[in-house]
């Protein structure tokens, strides 16, 4: 079932159901572009309905830190500005996952719920939670993990280093 205000996904593309009509329904796409699906296509495909039942909707959010971090302390700062958030449900509870340890991260995951209309609100909520995040890092010192890399050169002779001074003419 597919109602007027419904937030769906149908192929690659997600909405608003606009509406319904006797050959077609109309989906405002996330952009702001609008489809008419054939409503034998409605049936036929895979629609998936991420407000059929209520608006609950879980999300995540991925944040990488610097190799030496207080990995305890980063998940509970992690887990705070997720439950600061006035849009997060508090039941079921925030999880926060070491997920890896990646090539220049260490990864956490943060799974949580909120009550909202579609991708929209979802992407507004964890942008405000990475601004939060940033926020809670800083003022404890742990750094956001960017691609880095270590170069070791390993030699019996050696290693001669000259700078050179670029030429004044050219």
């Amino acid at each position: 079932p597919v109602r007027v205000n419904d937030f769906v996904e149908v192929d690659a593309h997600q909405g608003v159901v606009e509406r319904i009509g006797n050959r077609s329904t109309q989906i405002r796409r996330t952009d702001g572009v609008h489809l008419l699906i054939p409503n034998s296509q409605m049936l036929e495909r895979v629609v998936v309905n991420w407000t059929l039942v209520d608006r609950q909707i879980r999300t995540i959010v991925k944040v990488g830190v610097a190799y030496g971090s207080p990995l305890r302390l980063t998940a509970d700062l992690i887990e705070q500005a997720v439950k600061e958030h006035p849009d997060v449900r508090a039941e079921p509870p925030p999880l926060i996952v070491l997920d890896d340890f990646g090539d220049s991260a260490i990864i956490f995951d943060a799974y949580f719920w909120c009550d909202v209309g579609g991708e929209r609100e979802l992407r507004g909520i964890r942008s405000d939670v990475r601004f939060r995040l940033d926020e809670l890092f800083n003022e404890n010192g742990i750094v956001i993990a960017f691609p880095q890399q270590d170069v070791h050169i390993n030699s019996t002779a050696p290693l001669e280093v000259r700078l050179l001074k670029a030429d004044s003419k050219g």
